[in-house]
């Protein structure tokens, strides 16, 4: 699918297939139907000469206060919350996960939302009017205003990052993809899920091929997961094209262990 044009990506569909990369029973055309429902539900429940404000209204109402979904405030890093599936079910999510469901509503009603890849923090743009409104899928899909984006730069990056505009252009699928899978590898991180996590790196290089960082922790991973061969190939061609890498150092003292433990089993 994300070798095709960017138009051509189904976002759902796509953010499934990553999720049963954790769960095999998981059906992915079960799912969409889910999603195709509420949207029937939804747009059943509009005017067809409704503008795209009033059709808005609606579909926060329909996802947040008909469908229940809300932030997990409570365990925001469960990789649960990064697996799609399991956000339907729960009705939880974060940023991200939530977007999607509301893109993809709102989609297939004719509400023209983009994705916005905020730091720390994705939001939604409703398109084409007077003025573009910038929306938190994390807060029941309410308009947000620069002094909001500035508090919550704020604490998702402790001041190192300063605001600007060009933080909240627009972003396509694959973009939103690639934050999804990063999303869920520091998830699964998080909860020791090394498999779970190299997975994810796996995807991510499906999305950027060669990626340094990337390959960087497939390495670390396979490493820790005693594949040292592989670990050992990876890492020695990561420090071949990275010869100024700030952790340069910590990676070549992983090369010169796995070297002796490659040679201990030999």
């Amino acid at each position: 699918m994300i070798q095709g044009p960017e138009d051509s990506i189904e976002l759902a569909r796509a953010a499934l297939l990553v999720a049963a990369e954790s769960d095999p029973n998981m059906d992915v055309d079960t799912e969409l139907r889910q999603l195709d429902q509420w949207a029937d539900e939804l747009g059943a429940r509009m005017d067809p000469s409704w503008n795209n404000l009033q059709k808005l209204a609606r579909l926060r109402a329909f996802v947040f206060e008909d469908l229940g979904f809300r932030g997990d405030r409570k365990h925001y890093y469960n990789p649960s919350n990064s697996l799609l599936h399991e956000v339907f079910r729960r009705r939880l999510g974060i940023p991200l996960t939530l977007g999607i469901i509301m893109m993809e509503l709102g989609w297939r009603v004719g509400i023209p939302f983009e994705g916005v890849g905020f730091p720390g923090h994705f939001l939604v743009r409703l398109s084409g009017e007077t003025q573009d409104l910038i929306l938190d899928p994390y807060a029941r899909g309410m308009s947000v205003h620069e002094e909001d984006c500035r508090r919550m730069l704020q604490e998702a990056t402790g001041g190192r990052l300063e605001f600007d505009e060009e933080l909240l252009v627009s972003i396509g699928k694959r973009a939103m993809l690639t934050r999804l899978l990063s999303n869920l590898k520091g998830a699964y991180l998080r909860a020791g899920e090394d498999e779970l996590a190299l997975a994810s790196v796996d995807r991510l290089l499906v999305l950027q091929p060669g990626d340094h960082d990337e390959m960087r922790d497939r390495g670390l991973l396979l490493y820790r997961l005693r594949r040292y061969w592989p670990a050992l190939e990876i890492l020695r061609t990561w420090l071949e094209n990275q010869p100024d890498a700030p952790d340069r150092e910590v990676i070549e003292k992983h090369v010169v262990a796995l070297r002796t433990l490659v040679s201990s089993l030999n």
